[in-house]
């Protein structure tokens, strides 16, 4: 199983700087039209939780209307480091529904690890000069004791 390794929110705004266009739209942020400082009052404000997940980063952000939920964001192209931030919010935070808000090619790592499709936000995602749909992608997990 991936390792988890929590990061500061200076330190996570150091690897999403890293991890170029696979960044763009994690936990809500934007770091190509996003500066550092901006980016880590962002991570802060939202009560992002950031791990270093092999050569990933995975996140989380609380859904503060629904406390067992969270928001969950990967720079990875595959399943596994999205599994081991899910097995570590259930496990820990007994948290068991999971939502993921990603553009069409960011999919299969969530899609790898169990979520299912239930929508599409047409034209959600502004990029490079034009507006781009953005896929909601939901899990649910049983409550681990």
């Amino acid at each position: 199983m991936t390792e988890l390794r929590p990061l500061s929110p200076a330190e996570a705004v150091r690897g999403l700087r890293r991890a170029g266009a696979a960044a763009r739209g994690f936990l809500g942020t934007d770091p190509v039209t996003q500066n550092d400082a901006l980016l880590v009052r962002e991570l802060t404000r939202r009560e992002a939780q950031v791990y270093a997940a092999g050569g990933a980063l995975v996140g989380c952000v609380p859904n503060r209307a629904q406390p067992r939920q969270a928001y969950v964001s990967s720079t990875s192209a595959g399943p596994e480091p999205v599994r081991a931030l899910l097995g570590h919010l259930t496990t820990y935070q007994r948290r068991t529904s999971f939502v993921a808000l990603v553009a069409e090619d960011g999919a299969a790592a969530f899609l790898g690890a169990g979520f299912a499709r239930t929508g599409v936000l047409p034209g959600h995602r502004y990029a490079g000069h034009a507006f781009h749909d953005v896929l909601v992608l939901v899990k649910e997990e049983p409550c681990r004791s």
